[in-house]
């Protein structure tokens, strides 16, 4: 019988075996790039576990691997933001020409070089890969930063009860635990950890009503998570999470405030019930300030409003050319950065760099707001995390560590990656019955 066969396949009934093995090649490239990406989003609040003594993080590795081959196989997005990309880069261009301009007239040009790389990986590397993922993949890119953060807590609740300041400090340094008892665990210092906690719990909100997670799983994340923020004794951390429930609630809708209100009541009062005291530091950091209404009492407020009001004085004049990276901290009589990301690249980078600063976050901000439009759980999420950031843009330095950025960037691309069918892998199944096109932007 003679075999039919297609041109170029030579009547060989085997041919299709060579593209076969490529195929299975390219899947086994496209899993490593996907766990990589999951890899680095679960461990992007873990900044203890880094490379030697640069801000190169494991889970930056991770991620430079996903890059990578995503890149090589043409899996990135040349347009993360689609319409409003454009302007994305037209703010990071300002910002980092601002401080480009302040570093070669009055700084270090190559201090320059350094963390215009870190805001690039951050603000341009994560959003175009990230908005590139499937949407099954990325659905469940929160969830998997929340237990990533969680695990965090664990280690950490767990050391408390065992090790000491001294016990850790030679591995693990001064801040997974502080020496006055607050508990920086993974992140590697208490407020980051009270940073990563905030972001988490709207993600964990939105994982329970997406029914990513169960609500025993749920309850048990969240009390860890809150155990861990008590720990860590951070009032900025405590006020931002505080703002991103009632916010992740509020736009959640009112039957969902219900049920987990009346939820936390019962875990409040079995807390109260039992007469179990609160953490030292967390009593003396937190507690009192809440208790007396004095914000003087929270933490280091005091010597941070010194450094905001030199900044101030700074300000009159860097408004055309900045003082350049890292200048701050020479400049400073306190012989520290201003933690206040507006006043911070206002001065070393001029109103160039700061009008590129303020595009950025308005941008965040647009993104987040229409997210509600698309899909309200899923917008809710992303308003409350970006709350967060903006929470943290007014009580810390240059903020170009992923463990910032990623989890914003997780909630919008949660927003605005299309919902599209799942590669068929022997099976025709859709993720979706009815597949939908790009989410919209907005425009301006």
């Amino acid at each position: 019988m003679t075999t039919l066969t297609s041109p170029g396949t030579l009547g060989s009934p085997t041919a299709p075996a060579r593209p076969d093995i490529f195929a299975a090649h390219e899947q086994v490239w496209d899993r490593i790039a996907r766990y990589s990406l999951l890899t680095a989003i679960f461990l992007s609040g873990w900044g203890l576990l880094r490379v030697g003594q640069i801000n190169l993080t494991f889970s930056d590795l991770a991620f430079l691997v996903s890059f990578t081959i995503s890149g090589l196989r043409g899996r990135l997005s040349a347009t993360p933001f689609r319409s409003l990309t454009p302007f994305w880069l037209t703010g990071l261009v300002m910002m980092l020409g601002g401080l480009f301009i302040g570093s070669v007239v009055n700084g270090d040009p190559l201090r320059w070089v350094n963390i215009a790389l870190q805001y690039t990986v951050a603000f341009l590397f994560i959003p175009v890969l990230l908005m590139q993922q499937e949407e099954r993949i990325i659905r469940t890119a929160p969830l998997i930063f929340m237990l990533g953060i969680t695990c965090s807590e664990v280690i950490g609740i767990a050391a408390s009860f065992f090790l000491t300041f001294h016990d850790t400090l030679h591995w693990l340094g001064d801040g997974f635990i502080t020496g006055n008892g607050r508990l920086g665990s993974m992140a590697g210092q208490p407020n980051p950890n009270g940073a990563v906690v905030a972001f988490s719990m709207p993600m964990l909100l939105y994982a329970m009503r997406q029914r990513l997670i169960g609500a025993v799983g749920g309850f048990a994340c969240l009390i860890l998570l809150l155990w861990g923020l008590m720990l860590s004794a951070s009032f900025t951390g405590f006020a931002a999470s505080l703002m991103a429930i009632f916010v992740t609630l509020l736009l959640m809708g009112v039957r969902y405030i219900f049920r987990l209100g009346l939820g936390a009541m019962v875990a409040a009062g079995l807390f109260l019930a039992s007469g179990a005291p609160l953490p030292k530091a967390f009593q003396e950091r937190v507690g009192n300030a809440v208790e007396s209404g004095d914000i003087d009492q929270a933490g280091t407020f005091i010597n941070r409003s010194q450094l905001i009001q030199e900044a101030w004085g700074f300000a009159e004049d860097n408004v055309i050319v900045g003082m350049g990276v890292d200048q701050y901290r020479e400049l400073s009589a306190y012989d520290n950065p201003v933690h206040n990301l507006f006043l911070l690249i206002w001065n070393e980078g001029g109103a160039i760099a700061f009008c590129g600063l303020i595009l950025l976050l308005g941008l965040l901000c647009l993104l987040a707001a229409n997210g509600l439009r698309i899909g309200r759980d899923r917008g809710a999420m992303a308003v409350a995390v970006v709350l967060v950031f903006l929470v943290y843009t007014l009580s810390y330095p240059h903020m170009y560590s992923r463990m910032w950025v990623m989890p914003v960037m997780v909630a919008l691309a949660v927003v605005y990656t299309p919902r599209r069918a799942a590669r068929p892998q022997g099976s025709v199944r859709l993720i979706y019955a009815r597949p939908v096109g790009p989410q919209p932007l907005p425009e301006l």
